[in-house]
């Protein structure tokens, strides 16, 4: 029986040894498929690009023409049987004096009766390219717009320049409703604009009762879908009423749609192509840039980030309207009430509030009533004005192209505008739990990640990858964080800790436990359950450094994401990623790129955590001290107990400070002090030869700021890069870290000093001499002395 039992466990260990190999060879293999894959697609580009002006031979169809730059050209032209009009229009309503690029267009695309995609950077204008044609059109054109603070800006601007326009949502009345309806079907056209929500067209027969009246009257103009992309579910803002549009071309297949976004790729115009039954639709797309906006990010500290927007905005935004993007609606009410606690005049807006309420905020923003307005995702799409001088956002977006969108709002006018996301570690998740089950979205959101975490290449090179377009790092005239700063990073060689940190979770793994990223920080930095510690390699990195490398290790397939849904919430757990296994092999190795700021700021706080050891050791000493007044029974015993202290005060502070070799604790006495001591013996202790004797060793008393272990050893760098083996820290941070080593060393020798050699054996007499050197060693209280005098006198 007992052989069966090996023979079969020696069975299990050889099964359990293959499957860890054909695991490794399974994560090899999709390496180099991912590898592969990327090879074949930069072939296929250069392929197309040769050959874009050959026809394709053999029995391939031929390509149908598409919108060339000769018709571009014709269209760009003023010499339509409206353009007049329209240049009138363009000067007396809108008081402009020109188009911009692919405005006039887009026109007079619109008005010879072509369905249109126009992709076009916020700000850029788009909303003329219908409004404009409404004006020079008989009836009226039906703008579908998602949300109702898009309807609303755009109400207010229409009635600002005397353009008769009305809307249909929620919350219309009655009166409102009946009058409008009215209006769709009188030959007079009392409004040349209707706007309405996707889900009015979806759920109101009436309204599409009207609509089909007012096509056979010739009264409805054109289609207008506004955000466009919300059709698709490859879409960043998919909305399922999106997808019931396609009714209107099929009912009314001769009037003109246009489609109009900022941010749809290749994609999803297709998709949304199909969903909105549009045959052959021309797309325009202008280029996605907008120089005068600068793109930032910044870590976020949760408990000081707040202080942070509110001192940027005191600072460099006095008086300049802006928007802070949170990520709940709880998030906007909070941010709101800390921010006017601050004394700024900030105000929250997100789905949940009244209707007025969400317009009282709007307009007073709008007519600068407020500074700053502290939103949801509800607030955004299509606002409309145009001294907005910063988007900062408080948690980051879901996707790229959610971040181009809102922070889209701001320099409208052209002028400069600051686009600052604050990226926090915590906020990843909360985000991914959010986009679970949407189609695409925790891959865009690790796009947004990468984005926040990317520290070599241009902000407006990322973008340029999601909006399929090709960038020139030149162009962005330094307009970025990243081209600003230049090489502010270092590459360094991370497979050690990562092997650490995949261990922690592989550990808790096989005990059938799951860990959130915070817990896995926690676990790494040695501040998880007594029973983790034990098994666990503690890392001496910094918070900062930590959730940098396992963000890394996230995004490049060494963890993934494992969701554990309950009726209330969505939890975020990190489970072993399909290229986990490959840590196993010695060969294979990781390198990052990260911020030589993280570093400084890193060092920054372990500076601080050093001080206060410091600090501690102090009060130490300082008891110590005060000891000397216990008798001689108690003596060794307290003697004892302070020398343990001491001993945990350094295993603490080793933490902070890896030493290369254990060092004894000692004390050092001021040899001015000595002196004093000296004279006093002098005047007393002539007697004392013994006493004498043991007097301490003269040493150079430091101070805590000063550099004072010039020849400390030379502390190894935990983390060194890749080829070039430089330190994670940088030179400077090194150096400042062996003096603050060296320093605490020297405090520690100090009070081993006093403790072993002065209380071990020192004669009642003694404490006399020894009185003042700790008395300006370390700041004792007038109580203490009294009582040591008292107890120097009854010896």
């Amino acid at each position: 029986m007992a052989n069966n039992l090996d023979d079969a466990q020696a069975e299990l260990d050889s099964v359990e040894a293959e499957l860890e190999m054909v695991e490794l060879q399974i994560s090899e293999l999709l390496e180099k498929q991912t590898k592969l894959n990327s090879r074949k697609n930069k072939l296929l580009q250069t392929l197309e690009g040769a050959c874009s002006s050959a026809q394709p031979s053999g029995s391939s169809k031929p390509r149908k023409p598409s919108f060339s730059k000769q018709d571009l050209q014709h269209y760009e032209e003023s010499d339509f049987s409206w353009s007049e009009e329209v240049q009138a229009k363009l000067c007396s309503v809108f008081q402009l004096s020109k188009f911009r690029p692919l405005q006039q267009a887009a026109i007079n695309l619109s008005m010879s009766g072509k369905d249109l995609f126009l992709v076009m950077p916020t700000g850029r204008g788009k909303s003329l390219c219908y409004q404009l044609p409404a004006l020079c059109s008989k009836g009226f054109t039906l703008v579908i717009a998602p949300l109702v603070s898009l309807m609303e800006d755009q109400l207010m601007y229409l009635k600002s320049v005397n353009v008769p326009a009305v809307t249909l949502n929620a919350s219309s009345t009655k009166e409102d409703s009946k009058q409008v309806l009215a209006g769709m079907i009188d030959k007079n056209s009392p409004f040349k604009l209707l706007y309405v929500t996707p889900e009015k067209i979806a759920k109101s027969k009436l309204l599409m009762s009207k609509l089909e009246k007012a096509y056979n009257m010739d009264l409805l103009a054109r289609i207008a879908v506004d955000e466009v992309h919300c059709c698709s579910q490859w879409g960043h803002d998919f909305r399922p009423d999106y997808k019931l549009l396609g009714i209107l071309k099929r009912q009314f297949p001769k009037v003109p749609l246009v489609g109009l976004t900022a941010t749809a790729t290749s994609n999803v115009l297709k998709d949304c192509q199909k969903i909105l039954c549009v045959q052959e639709p021309i797309t325009l797309t202008a280029p996605f840039n907008r120089p005068n906006l600068y793109y930032e990010v910044r870590f976020k500290d949760n408990e000081d980030c707040v202080e942070q927007i509110s001192q940027l905005i005191r600072e460099r935004y006095k008086n300049q309207s802006g928007i802070v993007y949170v990520f709940s609606q709880k998030d906007a009410e909070a941010v709101a009430t800390d921010l006017q606690k601050r004394n700024i005049l900030a105000q929250p807006y997100h789905a949940n509030m009244e209707p007025s309420d969400k317009s009282l905020v709007h307009q007073r923003w709008s007519s600068k009533k407020i500074q700053v307005v502290v939103a949801t995702v509800a607030f955004g799409m299509g606002i409309d004005k145009a001294d907005v001088r910063f988007v900062i956002h408080h948690t980051i977006s879901k996707s790229i192209e959610n971040y181009y969108q809102e922070s889209g709002r701001a320099g409208r006018d052209d002028g400069s505008a600051d686009c600052i996301v604050f990226f926090g570690f915590a906020d990843i998740f909360r985000v991914s739990t959010m986009v679970v089950m949407e189609n695409t979205g925790q891959q865009k959101l690790q796009n947004m990640v990468a984005y926040c975490q990317n520290v070599d290449r241009c902000r407006r090179a990322m973008m340029a990858i999601h909006f399929d377009e090709v960038w020139n790092d030149d162009e962005c005239n330094q307009m970025c964080d990243v081209c600003r700063h230049g090489n502010d990073y270092i590459t360094m060689d991370i497979t050690k800790h990562a092997r650490d940190v995949v261990t922690i979770v592989e550990m808790a793994s096989s005990m059938d436990e799951k860990l959130t990223p915070l817990k896995v920080c926690d676990a790494w930095l040695g501040k998880g359950p007594a029973k983790h510690r034990k098994t666990i390699k503690v890392t001496s990195l910094s918070r900062l450094e930590v959730e940098s490398i396992i963000i890394h290790l996230l995004l490049h397939g060494y963890f993934s994401e494992d969701f554990s849904f309950t009726p209330y919430t969505t939890h975020f757990y990190l489970k072993l990623g399909r290229k986990a296994a490959l840590l196993k092999k010695d060969n294979h190795s990781i390198t990052m790129k990260m911020r030589r700021r993280v570093m400084s700021h890193a060092t920054d706080e372990t500076q601080e955590q050093v001080a206060t050891a410091l600090i501690d050791v102090s009060n130490v000493a300082i008891q110590i001290n005060n000891k000397t007044k216990i008798n001689k029974n108690h003596q060794n015993t307290e003697k004892r107990l302070a020398q343990n202290h001491i001993e945990s005060l350094a295993s603490e502070a080793s933490e902070y400070i890896k030493p290369t070799s254990v060092f004894e604790v000692h004390v050092e006495v001021n040899p001015v002090e000595e002196r004093n001591c000296e004279s006093e013996k002098e005047k007393g202790l002539k007697n004392s030869p013994e006493q004498q004797s043991s007097s301490p060793k003269r040493r150079q008393k430091h101070r805590l700021t000063q550099n004072c272990a010039a020849n400390a050893d030379q502390a190894k760098p935990d983390l060194v890069s890749a080829p070039s083996e430089l330190s994670i820290i940088s030179a400077a941070a090194v150096e400042e870290l062996h003096h603050l080593r060296g320093y605490y060393s020297k405090q520690l020798r100090r009070i081993n000093y006093i403790s072993h050699e002065h209380l071990q054996s020192s004669q009642p007499g003694m404490l006399t001499c020894m009185r003042e050197p700790f008395k300006s060693l370390f700041p004792i209280e007038d109580d203490h002395i009294q009582r040591c005098q008292e107890f120097m006198d009854s010896c």
